[in-house]
C-alpha cells in the first residue's frame, strides 16, 4: 500500500501544478457526469413511474365504468323484478277476494254449496292464481298458496267442515309470504277482530 501511495506522490510531484489542476478538473468532471447520470435516471425513473400511473388510472376507470355499469344492471333488474313481484301479488290477492267471500258465506253456513258456474270460475281463478306465483314468487310463497288452496280444495270438492278463523289464518299466511318476500314490513299481519 505504501508503495502506491509512493507512486502517486512521484506522479503528483512530477506533474507539479498542472497535477494538481488535472486532478481538480477530472474531480468536478466526475461529479457533472455523475449528477448528469444521476438526472437522467431520475428523469427515466419518472417517466416510468408516470406512465404506470396513467396505465393504472387507465384501468381504474375501466373497472370503475364496468362496476358501475354492473350495479345499474343489477339495480333496475332487482327494482323491476321488485315492481313484477308487487303487480303479480295484487293481481293474486285481488283474485282471491272473490273466492274468500264465497267461502266465508260457505263456511259460515249462509250458503249452499257452490254452484257449478262457481265452482269453474273458482279453478280458473286458483290456476291463474298459480300461474303468476310460479313465475316470481319464492318456494314459500308457493307453499303458502298450496296449504290454502288444498283448504278451499277440501271445503268446495271433498264436504269437508271446518271454521272461518282456519280458512282466514290459511288466507293470512299467504299474504304474509308475500309481503317478506317483498319486504313491506318484517313483522307479520294478524287478525285481532272478534269475529
Amino acid at each position: 500500500m505504501e508503495q502506491y501511495l509512493g507512486i502517486s506522490a512521484a506522479i503528483l510531484g512530477s506533474l507539479g501544478g498542472a497535477g494538481v489542476i488535472v486532478v481538480g478538473l477530472s474531480s468536478w468532471l466526475g461529479k457533472v457526469w455523475a449528477t448528469r447520470l444521476m438526472d437522467n435516471e431520475r428523469h427515466k425513473h419518472e417517466r416510468d413511474l408516470e406512465a404506470l400511473r396513467a396505465s393504472l388510472k387507465a384501468q381504474n376507470d375501466k373497472q370503475l365504468t364496468e362496476m358501475s355499469s354492473d350495479f345499474e344492471i343489477f339495480k333496475q333488474t332487482h327494482l323491476r323484478e321488485h315492481n313484477d313481484k308487487l303487480a303479480i301479488y295484487r293481481a293474486a290477492l285481488d283474485t282471491i277476494v272473490p273466492i274468500l267471500a264465497k267461502i266465508e258465506l260457505l263456511v259460515i253456513g249462509e250458503r249452499g254449496e257452490l254452484s257449478t258456474e262457481e265452482k269453474e270460475a273458482f279453478e280458473n281463478d286458483r290456476l291463474r292464481i298459480y300461474g303468476y306465483l310460479a313465475m316470481l314468487a319464492p318456494q314459500s310463497v308457493m307453499d303458502a298458496n298450496d296449504a290454502f288452496v288444498d283448504l278451499l280444495l277440501a271445503l268446495i270438492y271433498d264436504g269437508e267442515q271446518t271454521n272461518w278463523e282456519t280458512v282466514r289464518n290459511s288466507a293470512l299466511r299467504l299474504t304474509n309470504a308475500m309481503r317478506a318476500d317483498i319486504g313491506l314490513n318484517k313483522e307479520p299481519v294478524a287478525y285481532n277482530g272478534s269475529r
